[in-house]
């Protein structure tokens, strides 16, 4: 895949743009009155400046902008501010929404984790219309959750249709075992803990968000008192995060992703469970 046909404004970083759009596609502003709902800068595209077009009805900003997709070209980390830690991440073949280009970086947002961040414009190209996700780890050019295109060589084994998702997420997770621990990683080349149970979940078509205090809050608590099912998702003290396999043991990330003893993890303060 090429490098983006994105390039960076000529005005220095101190004073950024958004990108140019096209001449059918007039950048919209609006000057609305009246109190905002709360926002997660980590999920709602908004800041002090500018917020996404798709945020006017619940957020104030002066200036709203609509965004430009594009497509990652490769893997590439997305941070919350430029020279940060890595929040998230954009795999091969991803869309990404790029709402304004400052320097060498697009801040925008993913529409699969729905991260909000900047990444660099150089891993960026135009659109492309993927059909199929690598949802195995045979592939070491192509690590799980890489997106390609129906044209592109594929192993049935390892790549599927986008519309046909893997049913079971508790053996996506198992197939990630050994995989490293990254910052803000969520592919078959590493994972943090959030980045585990959402590479599982999505590949196995359920909606699920990014980051782990957010995912605690999906599907319906289960009392400490209940049996422990497979696929249970559990959060420990400390931000840990894991997918039960059994009564006794669960896939978690420590410095790689690890089949564990539940019980050595640590104290589970809830226990989710989906439909």
């Amino acid at each position: 895949m090429q490098s983006s046909g994105i390039s960076s404004p000529a005005t220095p970083q101190s004073a950024p743009r958004t990108p140019t759009l096209p001449a059918t596609h007039a950048r919209k502003r609006f000057a609305l009155a009246g109190r905002s709902q709360a926002f997660d800068p980590r999920i709602d595209a908004a800041r002090g400046d500018l917020a996404d077009l798709r945020l006017v009805d619940r957020l104030f900003a002066p200036h709203y902008v609509a965004a430009i997709q594009r497509s990652a070209a490769r893997r590439v980390p997305l941070y919350a501010t430029v020279g940060g830690a890595p929040l998230s991440e954009v795999l091969a073949g991803e869309p990404f929404d790029v709402l304004e280009l400052s320097g060498d970086h697009a801040w925008g947002v993913s529409p699969v984790d729905g991260a909000v961040g900047f990444v660099e414009v150089t891993a960026l190209a135009p659109a492309i219309d993927a059909t199929h996700i690598v949802t195995g780890t045979g592939l070491p050019t192509l690590p799980m959750g890489n997106r390609v295109t129906g044209d592109q060589g594929r192993s049935a084994a390892d790549i599927r249709p986008l519309d046909a998702p893997v049913a079971d997420y508790v053996s996506l997770a198992e197939r990630l075992v050994g995989v490293p621990a990254v910052p803000g990683g969520r592919s078959g080349a590493g994972v943090d803990s959030g980045g585990l149970l959402f590479l599982a979940l999505s590949l196995a078509g359920t909606r699920a968000p990014r980051f782990v205090d957010l995912q605690a809050t999906i599907g319906h608590a289960v009392g400490e008192d209940a049996p422990m099912l497979r696929g249970d998702l559990l959060f420990f003290d400390g931000a840990a995060a894991a997918i039960a396999v059994d009564e006794t043991h669960a896939i978690t990330v420590t410095d790689h992703v690890v089949r564990r003893n539940i019980a050595e993890i640590g104290t589970i303060i809830t226990r989710r469970r989906l439909p």
